[in-house]
């Protein structure tokens, strides 16, 4: 799944929402044993919810005294509807969350810590990846687990490079096979470009920064790191093919979301996520032409950004240690072996991928996993919104070509330093 923030009103659904209003305690409390227990569970995805739903009635089965009731909230209402109700204790006693989220629960202390409840489950952390485990972990607490992962792998359309009587990718492309090939397939007067570069972080530019050795953000939070040179030059890797003409213009994605583009058939290849393998899978063109490999190495590597959702409780529940439970059992090993098996996302836990993998047989999914282990972990910071909410406003001049890479870099590392300072 890709993750954008569009934070809209939500006074629709916050009635739909049920959790306790008592005051937030300090940590998990006993129910009464013969006591039944209702708990909500908020998520923000239609396609995910035959899998949820069948963890939910695994969850059910082992626990029969707690009922638990699935809502979907739409994307778009879902970070200002949790937001809103769990301030004011009427969310949801359980619900997705992304680490580039957690800050601003944390600082309120919305949430419970859950290490007592993983330690309960006896669950082995070490199965999970370490930067996701620790995307979820503040002062020595674990307020999440992953339940899944994603890594950003390159998309290519095979019909479009047979009719050229291009070589498909592979493992060993570098980022001047991609500019290459791009130039090789983009054929103007059909309306076929090479490749997509839309403005897009998790599986566009942030990639690109890392391989060509710069960073979003230092490793203590502190500092920005766009107006590194090497940042810039993994920014103008994308703006290029956009002043190339190797690609649709920014205004045309804005009219029609790259992956859309790409489906038609009017776009060969595009860097994105292990997210989209659903949708190709259940599209009649896309699961019979598209593929992925590994992503090209960069100047300085193939990192790939690796992300994940986790499931958090709410201090608010009126009963916070079934919540609790309950959260961790939704990324527990057997919760990602029935979302691998489905296919609706990568399961987080080690030795339960190999499902996802044989569900795609039919794409080269198994490059996913391959760019895992070195793959870097999505930047966030304590309140990562200050600044990523800004990436599309200062980074849009450098795809429209009315600044430099360069220059367009320096203002948002301004702007990012000022957001940072701020955090401390």
């Amino acid at each position: 799944m890709k993750y954008r923030t569009m934070l809209l009103g939500a006074a629709l659904v916050v009635g739909a929402l049920t959790a306790c209003t008592s005051p937030a305690p300090t940590g998990p409390a006993s129910s009464p044993a013969a006591e039944d227990v209702n708990l909500s569970f908020a998520i923000f995805s239609e396609d995910q919810k035959p899998a949820i739903q069948k963890v939910v009635d695994a969850f059910q089965a082992e626990n029969p005294t707690i009922h638990v009731t699935l809502q979907v909230i739409p994307w778009v209402d879902y970070w200002n509807t949790l937001q809103t109700t769990s301030a004011g204790g009427t969310g949801p006693d359980v619900a997705w969350m992304l680490g580039a989220r957690l800050g601003a629960y944390l600082d309120g202390g919305a949430l419970l810590p859950l290490d007592d409840a993983i330690k309960a489950a006896g669950i082995d952390t070490s199965g999970y990846p370490a930067n996701l485990v620790a995307l979820y972990q503040s002062g020595g607490k674990t307020y999440a687990l992953p339940k899944d992962f994603d890594t950003i792998g390159l998309w290519y359309n095979k019909a479009l490079f047979d009719a050229k009587g291009v070589a498909y990718p592979t493992a060993a492309w570098t980022w001047d096979d991609v500019k290459t090939t791009a130039a090789k397939l983009t054929d103007p007067g059909a309306g076929i470009f090479g490749i997509a570069a839309p403005l897009e972080a998790q599986a566009g530019y942030y990639n690109t920064i890392y391989q060509a050795g710069g960073y979003v953000i230092s490793d203590d939070k502190t500092k920005s790191g766009y107006d590194l040179p090497e940042s810039v030059q993994g920014l103008q890797y994308w703006t290029d093919f956009v002043k190339d003409g190797v690609s649709p213009s920014l205004a045309s994605f804005a009219d029609t979301e790259a992956v859309a583009q790409f489906m038609s058939g009017k776009i060969a290849m595009m860097y994105t996520g292990s997210f989209y393998a659903l949708r190709f899978h259940n599209d009649e063109y896309a699961s019979k032409n598209f593929d992925v490999q590994v992503l090209p190495k960069g100047p300085k590597s193939a990192a790939s950004i690796i992300n994940g959702m986790g499931n958090v409780a709410f201090a608010g529940s009126k009963h916070p240690q079934e919540a609790a439970k309950l959260a961790v059992y939704l990324s527990s090993p057997k919760a990602s072996q029935i979302q691998s098996a489905t296919g609706a996302v990568l399961g987080s836990y080690k030795g339960t991928q190999q499902a996802w993998v044989d569900f795609y047989s039919e794409f080269n999914a198994q490059a996913f996993l391959d760019m895992a282990p070195d793959a870097v972990v999505y930047p966030v910071s304590k309140n990562t919104d200050a600044w990523a909410g800004k990436e599309g406003e200062l980074l849009t001049p450098a795809w429209t070509g009315d600044k430099s890479a360069s220059d367009a870099a320096k203002d948002l590392a301004s702007a990012m330093n000022a957001a940072l300072a701020k955090e401390k």
